[in-house]
């Protein structure tokens, strides 16, 4: 069988040899060539699952020195250099080479797991093989070293970077031929881009128009621009597509995400900060993190931090990163080699967005750059507003606090002054202004101070990354809301299970919470336990049979998923040291790092594996584990903690500090998502828990009911957040708090959400970092991955979902908080958009989550599920078309259909419009 069938539609093709390889980019095409040295085996095993062949690179007709592997080459069989790579061209009639190549070089990766490779350096034996009976001799050679590899590893895909003289010989051994530079090229030797001669393009043109005519095989042609010329990366993709081939431009070294016949957008920026400032050094105590990371999230981007003291990325940035973020509070030490480089990543044409300070002097070529001088000497009496945009005045606008002794004035065409001050001597300065590479925003012009610690941004964040970064329209991802429901989940930490109540009999919190909350509100609820707590070898050895068989009671409600809360309860987790005894030192607060148990010494696998471990074995019931971790006392597990959890399967949950309220409604106020921490990502809840309402339940015990405040705020203008009722067991202690939680649970059960379980939120926010967006050169979008994180929140002025024309989109719904776009959860989904609203069928609302869609022509089949509660769900674009949909009671009609089950599954409903 030919290893590509004739026919096939023409696959989508990146390219990338960088060391940092970005992924859940390259898992948005359907092939993608790496380098296997730079991958790791979870890599490869990502495109795999999204449904990409990795091709891995194998140089077929040069040896390669970095590879570090020499002593292996056949040195005899080395005939000549290769000065521009460094390599040496290699006789293909060698038998020790083609056992080099076969046994050194593929065998390893075929037993990596790699089925396709990318056979470059094919002619490399022209530079030794001059005369036409010589070339003819390597190319019989070659055509063995084809036919061999395909003998010995079975099924595998091979792609060929030309070797066109031997195409009618391996028509049938390979998936595809590629070339380099149709229109574009890159001089490796002078490092110039330049345009390929017409002579040259004219030959290489027929060439590939012979692969994809006479041999049916796609044509892949490789164009080289520089990285900071975007527009024209698409304008030659385009080109090379109008040809009929498929495209891949991108930079000389083959290290930047470029344009294809779909262009990712990045949906990543790199965030700096300095870790030395930060408080314990961590990430979480950064302003960076604290307040840049909220709006970048809202925007559709996650954050990827480095701290600027190490190593900085050496391979190509633009088109990866949607731009780099920095904030400091100081001068660096290293400012002239991070000048060098951030200089480097403007040049490349990287959009830099600077908060706080810049961290260097903004002195010489890279202030013109931005088009700005310094304004020494600014004193700060007498401080005046000159004149600002609507940048500035977010919550507040600026006061009179110390500044710098310096700031800046507008020099330049290529910058923009969003604020303009003067002091009292009369001296204007800029302290907030964007350009064509960026912005900067210094302090004390970004956030002003109030009193009782409260913060206003003074710049509004929105608006001005939107600006720096120049980031453009396109459908976001969203990870609040699915099927036009914000969603809604509970969670109970396990603290004061083994408290007594202020009720009638003292009975047991956890007895308070069962009778009152969990019988009552029937509605997906996670619920955790310390082991240290109730196990016999924990702290309370003998309440342990009078409390275990409530929690085996409470795990056993069908609508509860279980929990740990860890074994010794961490409140300090940055502080305790692993094998050190239990309880030895103290919070700031007078709290031990963890519970003082006997004879404990510190363990994050029993915190994390071993609680889960006592849980399943002795409370949760026959068919039910432990579905998730629910982060204890300050909630910031280090890497290797989060990674043990990521071991056994279990989804993560808490950190954060969301407590934005009436009487402090600050965007401050509002903590991100998402904590990557090295190769693992923590996820925040939503909402704090009860603690901070009730001051730590010291009063007012009823403090819990003004979360509703939260839940408004979070929601409107923006939905930053979905709905996290999150409480612990000091709920059930008191009247009051108890009071405060019903009416809490009273006010979310008349909002329309969709309620899930709190594992299933965690991979939907992870699930979310990665998820990919692409633009097709046809102006449509590819999403890739999106399998939990199913909703894009899409600017009205780019229309709607034509529901015809996509594959896997499956509702909308306008909301005064966006236009929300409702996916199928399929591995890719194509979103084709239009001006007006949708009139073919399509979900509008719903409270449970698409488990099948499938749509032919103007017929569509789909059913849904819900979490513990009722389905409900509601059809728009049903006008003259026949609903059914056994099992459920039907309201409505015309466009609009409502469908109410009693329990959690639709079945198959079928809407037909002939």
């Amino acid at each position: 069988m030919p290893a590509h069938a004739a026919g096939d539609p023409q696959p989508s093709v990146s390219f990338y040899y960088g060391n940092d390889v970005p992924v859940h980019m390259l898992a948005q095409f359907d092939w993608a060539v790496v380098e296997a040295e730079h991958m790791t085996p979870g890599q490869r095993d990502t495109l795999e699952q999204y449904g990409t062949t990795a091709f891995a690179y194998v140089s077929l007709g040069e040896a390669e020195h970095w590879r570090g592997d020499d002593a292996q080459v056949p040195a005899a069989a080395l005939k000549a250099c290769n000065d521009n790579w460094n390599s040496q061209a290699a006789d293909l009639t060698s038998a020790e080479w083609g056992d080099y190549l076969i046994n050194q070089r593929i065998r390893p990766l075929w037993k990596q797991g790699y089925r396709a490779l990318f056979l470059d350096t094919l002619d490399s034996y022209r530079l030794f093989a001059k005369d036409d009976a010589s070339a003819a001799v390597q190319q019989q050679a070659l055509v063995r070293l084809i036919k061999r590899i395909r003998s010995e590893f079975p099924g595998i895909k091979l792609l060929l970077n030309r070797g066109f003289e031997v195409l009618d010989q391996v028509q049938d051994d390979i998936v595809g031929v590629a070339a380099e530079s149709l229109y574009k090229s890159w001089d490796p030797a002078s490092q110039i881009y330049r345009d390929v001669t017409a002579q040259d393009s004219d030959y290489l043109l027929k060439q590939l128009l012979r692969v994809r005519n006479t041999f049916h095989l796609p044509a892949i042609a490789i164009d080289y621009v520089a990285p900071a010329d975007r527009d024209q990366a698409r304008a030659t993709a385009r080109k090379i597509a109008n040809a009929g081939f498929v495209p891949w431009v991108t930079d000389g070294a083959l290290d930047q995400v470029g344009v294809g016949s779909i262009e990712p957008m990045p949906r990543k920026v790199l965030v700096l900060y300095d870790k030395s400032a930060a408080d314990h050094g961590e990430l979480a105590f950064s302003n960076a993190h604290l307040y840049a990371a909220v709006p970048l999230e809202y925007l559709g981007y996650g954050a990827v931090y480095r701290d600027v003291n190490s190593s900085l990325p050496t391979d190509t940035l633009a088109g990866r990163y949607a731009g780099i973020v920095t904030w400091f509070q100081s001068r660096l030490t290293q400012t002239n080699e991070y000048r060098q480089w951030l200089a480097r990543q403007m040049n490349d044409g990287v959009r830099v967005a600077i908060f706080g300070e810049p961290g260097f002097s903004v002195s010489g070529t890279l202030a013109q750059r931005m088009g700005v001088q310094v304004v020494p000497s600014i004193k700060d009496d007498g401080l005046a507003v000159i004149g600002h945009d609507d940048v500035i005045g977010f919550e507040g606008m600026p006061g009179r606090p110390p500044i710098n002794e310096s700031g800046y004035k507008v020099v330049g065409d290529n910058a923009v002054a969003h604020l303009t001050m003067k002091d009292g001597a009369g001296t204007q300065f800029v302290p907030v202004f964007t350009g064509d590479w960026g912005g900067v925003a210094l302090s004390p012009w970004v956030l002003q101070q109030a009193v009782a610690e409260q913060a206003r941004w003074v710049v509004d964040p929105f608006r001005f990354l939107q600006q720096a970064l120049d980031l453009p329209q396109m459908p976001v991802p969203d990870a609040t809301t699915e099927n036009g429901s914000r969603y809604w989940m509970n969670e109970i930490d396990g603290d004061a299970f083994v408290n007594r109540a202020d009720f009638p009999g003292s009975p047991y919190t956890g007895e308070v919470m069962l009778k009152e909350i969990l019988r009552r509100y029937r509605v997906p609820t996670t619920v955790s336990v310390i082991e240290g707590e109730l196990a016999p070898d924990g702290l309370y050895p003998k309440l342990t049979r009078t409390l275990e068989p409530i929690a085996r009671e409470i795990f056993r409600l069908p609508w509860v998923e279980i929990g740990t809360h860890t074994y010794s309860h961490p409140f300090d987790w940055l502080s305790l040291k692993e094998g050190e005894l239990a309880g030895q030192g103290k919070t700031a607060a007078g709290f031990n790092f963890n519970l003082p148990i006997k004879n404990y010494r510190y363990s994050l696998e029993k915190e994390v594996a071993g609680s889960t471990e006592y849980i399943n074995e002795n409370l949760a019931p026959p068919g039910k584990k432990v579905k998730i971790i629910l982060w204890s006392g300050d909630s910031l597990p280090p890497e290797k903690a989060l990674a043990i959890a990521d071991r056994i399967g279990l989804a993560n949950l808490n950190g954060g500090d969301t407590h934005v309220t009436r009487d402090n409604p600050s965007l401050t106020e509002v903590s991100p998502m998402l904590r990557p921490i090295g190769a693992q990502v923590q996820v925040f809840s939503p909402q704090i828990n009860e603690n901070v309402y009730t001051n730590d339940m010291t009063g007012p015990y009823w403090g819990f009911r003004r979360v509703i405040e939260t839940y408004k705020i979070t929601d409107s203008p923006r939905r930053l957040k979905p709905i996290d009722i999150y409480y612990h067991f000091y709920s059930a202690g008191r009247p009051a708090s108890l009071n405060a939680l019903k009416e809490v649970y009273d006010y979310v059960g008349t909002q329309q959400t969709l309620p899930l379980y709190t594992s299933t939120y965690s991979g939907i926010a992870r699930n979310w970092y990665d998820a990919g967006v692409a633009r097709t050169l046809d102006g449509d979008w590819q999403i890739t991955g999106a399998t939990q994180m199913r909703t894009l929140r899409l600017p009205a002025a780019m229309g709607w979902p034509d529901m015809n024309a996509s594959r896997d989109v499956v509702g909308v719904r306008d909301q005064s908080q966006g236009r929300y776009v409702a996916l199928s959860g399929a591995p890719r989904a194509t979103l084709v958009l239009q001006q007006r609203q949708p009139t073919t069928p399509y979900l509008r609302r719903a409270n449970g989550r698409v488990t099948e869609w499938q749509q032919s022509g103007r017929s569509v089949q789909l059913r849904l599920q819900s979490e513990a509660v009722p389905l409900q769900m509601e059809l728009g674009g049903t006008s003259g078309c026949s609903v059914r949909a056994p099992g459920a009671a039907r309201s409505g009609g015309g466009d609009a259909v409502t469908l109410r089950y009693q329990g959690t599954d639709s079945g198959s409903v079928s809407i037909d419009c002939g």
